[in-house]
């Protein structure tokens, strides 16, 4: 039966360099290939790119921390091995590569008990079932926002039984307080630790989810940061410097489409629709609800922006553009705190002050339900009722 062993089954160690976590180290995978065909295990160790030697597979040094991790992964190498061979002798048969890579998940499950470990073993196991590489690097800056915020309570390691309402409140206190973080920003961190306390619960590491019943004890601000007509054509008639007009020309487009970001980011001429009026719109999906459509009419100002850049519009990182658009706030003498997502309110504002109906905007929007646009917009559309009352009276 060695001919199996020694030829039909190969074992690799090596680094994934797009899954670094918040200390800047690496995960060490581990591939199974029986006859071509590959099945990838975590083997639960990260390090640094300098500390792996590509060409042992192992960790360098000698002190304890090289030591240990070695010898989980050539622990992790001979259980793969042995169940290997067990499977080629009791059946008969070679194993399936994923075959073996389950029978290894199902003996080497063990209770993650620790906050953090939980949250990145969470953050692994949804990217290997639902692959998104935005989506894992957002939640790796929740767990080092978590790690930072941790090591100034001096708990490091809290336990996932300790995580109850009063460690919760201390944890979004300094979260909010002390790193500086809005509660809507919070509100998210919090709902991805709902989550994999719930992925834990369901692996049976903990018998109750405390955080479900937790509430956080702030409010968010619902102020409404938009620009009024005059500031809109501010920005839209200054000539800016090379530098600055792209980012100008793409708020310029929120500012008359509604767009997010992210749906800014993906639109090209693809999505451009004439109808048989001769009228252009819009038509895409918007990233943030996968199945709603975004239709939205597409005037003169923003045809001229789209046509400047031959309908691909230049891609900027969040940051570098949040960073441009407060130099053009500045340039312009605008006092307002302009970002990304001021663009979109800024459209649905413009909207309902020239008495568009509140079901269109939605529409436009692309919001779930008008009661979304009513929240959103309930400070505009106070406004807009007085100003009618007083027209009348």
């Amino acid at each position: 039966m060695s001919k199996y062993f020694s030829l039909k089954m190969k074992i690799l160690l090596w680094l994934v360099k797009n899954k670094r976590n918040g200390k800047g180290e690496l995960p060490i995978y581990c591939r199974i290939t029986i006859n071509g065909e590959r099945a990838e295990v975590f083997t639960g160790i990260y390090t640094k790119e300098t500390d792996f030697d590509k060409k042992k597979k192992r960790i360098k040094g000698t002190d304890n921390g090289a030591e240990t991790k070695n010898r989980v992964l050539d622990k992790l190498k001979f259980d793969i091995s042995n169940a290997y061979f067990n499977e080629v002798l009791n059946n008969g048969r070679d194993s399936k590569p994923w075959e073996v890579k389950a029978l290894i998940s199902d003996s080497k499950r063990t209770r993650t008990t620790i906050l953090i470990s939980l949250l990145e073993e969470y953050a692994e196991e949804l990217h290997k079932i639902r692959p998104n590489e935005r989506r894992l690097k957002l939640h790796y800056r929740y767990i080092s926002l978590l790690q930072r915020t941790l090591k100034k309570l001096n708990k490091p390691k809290v336990q996932l039984t300790q995580c109850d309402h009063y460690f919760l409140d201390e944890m979004a206190h300094n979260i909010i307080s002390v790193e500086g973080y809005s509660v809507g920003h919070t509100k998210k961190v919090y709902g991805f630790i709902k989550a994999a306390m719930t992925y834990a619960f369901n692996r049976k590491y903990i018998d109750r989810i405390l955080i479900h019943e937790y509430r956080l004890p702030y409010t968010e601000k619902q102020e409404i940061i938009y620009l009024e007509e005059y500031e809109v054509n501010k920005i839209f008639n200054h000539l800016f410097s090379l530098t600055l007009q792209p980012y100008a020309d793409l708020f310029m487009v929120q500012c008359y489409t509604g767009l997010a970001y992210a749906d800014l980011r993906k639109l090209n001429a693809s999505h451009l629709v004439k109808d048989k009026n001769g009228l252009t719109w819009i038509n895409l999906t918007r990233q943030k609800i996968e199945t709603a459509e975004c239709v939205i009419p597409v005037i003169g100002k923003v045809w001229n922006i789209l046509k400047k850049y031959n309908f691909v519009l230049p891609v900027f990182s969040n940051q570098k553009y949040n960073a441009a658009l407060k130099k053009i706030a500045t340039e312009v003498g605008i006092r307002k705190k302009l970002t990304t997502h001021v663009g979109r309110k800024t459209y649905g504002t413009l909207l309902l002050n020239k008495d568009v109906p509140i079901e269109t905007v939605s529409n436009l929007l692309g919001h779930s339900s008008i009661r979304t646009t009513q929240k959103h917009y309930a400070k505009v559309l106070h406004m807009k009722i007085a100003r009618d009352v007083r027209l009348v009276l």
